[in-house]
């Protein structure tokens, strides 16, 4: 192994994958290291990926891509007692090439990607941990690893390892989370037969379907459920607050059990059979929690740079930390071709990241972490809009009320300005 690189790339999950790959077809010499025994252990069941970016990395990546199913229904379900609202956000294009989205198994989908950057001609190293930088002066010239003889040199470093990014704390670019900025997923892989997947989601052929749920099953918990149909298996996790949990005494377990056992999740996933179970923490903090992008000689990236956004509808991750990784890559190669991986030539990260999807849907979305921290998003509004919609399909014997006195009779204790103020929030938000 050659101990001097243009780029080191820490991590091989997307966001350093795409950040490989995009330096590697430069031309660049790229080292990857990743922590894992094997790319992708780490991540263990999948989600939805939204797939314009990827379209954009890897051209027509559905050709050999290791994907589950193209999502054709977005569908929404909000639950209180014994009713569940549903709305359905069908679009048959979405099964056309370039797709909108696919569900996907982490695992084997960083996989590809990986072994993409590493056709490209990135080595990949595994089983590895970086500990620390090297620093010339205040610049980051490569870094330390546990391994004997360790120490690799770069003329730029991305980081791209992770929420629990411990180097980008080292590099003085992250502070210490806040409580609301940090959200707890779990999940588990359920498997079922891809007939039996079609029937109760209402899918043909190899559409797909995915999920988000909010309501009283979570008790108070801000925080939500989901859903995911891949080929031969269900995806279904919670994404909760964990200070939440710990303020109210009870376990992520708990609250997906409470979700898992509402009959119209009970019925989709009766009989599945749990092939895997993971839990991993999610940067939810959004545009404000940001942290610095970029110093002399480091970029960071992906969950490690919190690109993240959650809008309780639309859950974007794996797509920002593809873009986000591909920006890191494009600015590492301006680097390298000027020979000054200086801060001054280093914000073009930023400019890139701006004209892409990366900083501009966390901008865009800045206004979402405090919409979801409305406890009546998850309780109150969910309550209120079963009310109103049971009302519209139910006939009595007296006069018929109109939907604007229905909506006023079922405020009931939210208060008129509270409504107000979270409407003219979700707006800004979503």
């Amino acid at each position: 192994m050659s101990e001097t690189f243009d780029v080191i790339v820490v991590g091989a999950g997307l966001a350093g994958a795409s950040a490989a790959l995009t330096a590697a077809k430069a031309g660049l010499s790229v080292l990857v290291i990743e922590r894992g025994e094997y790319i992708g252990a780490k991540n263990i069941t999948g989600g939805m990926i939204l797939t314009r970016v990827l379209q954009d990395i890897v051209p027509n990546y559905w050709e050999d891509a290791p994907l589950e199913r193209p999502i054709q229904h977005q569908r929404i379900m909000m639950t209180s007692g014994e009713r569940a609202l549903e709305i359905d956000i069908g679009n048959s294009t979405f099964l056309n090439p370039p797709y909108n989205g696919f569900s996907v198994l982490r695992k084997e989908f960083d996989q590809w990607l990986a072994g993409k950057a590493r056709e490209a001609g990135a080595l990949i190293v595994t089983g590895t941990v970086v500990d620390d930088f090297l620093y010339e002066g205040d610049r980051v010239v490569g870094v330390k690893t546990r391994r004997t003889e360790g120490n690799i040199r770069a003329k730029v470093v991305i980081l791209a390892d992770g929420v629990n990014s411990l180097l980008a704390r080292k590099a003085g670019l992250r502070k210490k989370y806040g409580h609301h900025d940090i959200g707890l997923g779990i999940k588990e892989l359920l498997a079922l037969p891809a007939k039996v997947i079609n029937e109760r989601f209402g899918l043909t052929g190899n559409a797909g379907a995915c999920y988000a749920a909010i309501g009283d099953f979570a008790r108070g918990i801000p925080g939500g459920g989901f859903i995911y149909t891949n080929k031969e298996s269900v995806s279904i996790g919670m994404v909760v607050q964990p200070q939440a949990l710990a303020e109210q005494r009870v376990t992520a377990d708990e609250v997906l059990e409470r979700f898992k056992a509402r009959p119209e999740v009970a019925r989709l996933i009766e009989g599945g059979k749990l092939l895997e179970y993971s839990g991993h923490l999610i940067p939810e903090g959004g545009y404000t929690a940001m942290p610095k992008l970029f110093r002399d000689g480091l970029l960071v990236a992906g969950d490690a740079a919190g690109f993240v956004v959650n809008t309780g509808i639309v859950l974007q991750g794996m797509n920002l930390a593809l873009a986000s990784g591909r920006c890191a890559g494009e600015t590492a190669v301006l680097a390298c071709q000027k020979g000054d991986p200086s801060t001054a030539v280093l914000s073009r990260y930023t400019t890139l990241l701006e004209q892409g999807i990366a900083l501009s849907e966390m901008k865009a979305h800045k206004k979402a972490p405090e919409f979801m921290r409305s406890p009546r998003l998850f309780d109150q509004y969910p309550d209120l809009l079963n009310n109103v919609m049971e009302q519209m399909v139910t006939v009595g014997s007296d006069p018929r009320q109109s939907l604007m006195r229905m909506a006023k009779k079922e405020l009931g204790n939210v208060k008129l300005m509270d409504v107000v103020r979270d409407a003219l929030m979700g707006v800004r938000a979503l």
